[in-house]
């Protein structure tokens, strides 16, 4: 995961910031689920991916997850970004600059 301590894919992470009043969402998600197993092309760790493009392809233009937060579909003020971002500067921070 981003934040270098949570289990999962960037999925999990994405399907996180995804705001909870989304209508979208649940229809994305149910979408996926009524794909019989049988004919599914995806494996099933793969599930979570396959709801998240399908949420993406609903979007005013679809795109990748990446763009998600420019645009504004993903809520880039939910805790696990803050968390994210806190780490990314931890990161990428100059030692340097911290003495």
């Amino acid at each position: 995961m981003p934040d270098n301590e949570s289990p999962g894919e960037i999925e999990n992470f994405i399907s996180q910031l995804i705001p909870n009043n989304d209508p979208m969402w649940p229809l994305a998600q149910q979408y996926i689920d009524n794909i019989p197993t049988s004919i599914r092309k995806f494996r099933d760790s793969k599930e979570l991916r396959a709801k998240i493009h399908a949420w993406l392809s609903t979007r005013r233009d679809p795109y990748r997850m990446g763009t998600a937060i420019r645009t504004g579909d993903l809520n880039s003020s939910a805790p696990i970004a803050g968390r994210f971002f806190q780490w990314m500067k931890l990161l990428y921070s100059d030692p340097k600059q911290s003495i």
